[in-house]
């Protein structure tokens, strides 16, 4: 018989694909401790994903900053704001 395994799998947008499994047995609680294995492993992974994410927009940020002083300003002065209130009279 072949090994039954929990699989957990994280597709990045390059297509790369990660996966993750463990082993389980044909009952409940072996079930139950695989997920429990799993969890921190796929926490592992996004926590990390989510630091790269932080460091390529730090990095987008301050390239940005040094072109574009001009161009925030123009932005905060566009924003839309609502109509002002009538009175009545």
């Amino acid at each position: 018989m072949a090994g039954t395994a929990l699989v957990a799998e994280l597709r990045f947008k390059n297509t790369h694909k990660e996966k993750i499994s463990v082993e389980v047995e044909n009952h409940l609680s072996s079930l139950i401790r695989a997920i429990h294995e799993l969890n921190p492993n796929v926490s592992r992974l996004l926590s990390e994903l989510v630091e790269r994410g932080k460091n390529c927009e730090t990095c987008a940020e301050d390239e940005e900053k040094g072109d574009s002083d001009d161009e925030d300003e123009d932005s905060q002065n566009s924003k839309l704001l609502p109509p002002a209130k009538r009175s009545k009279t």
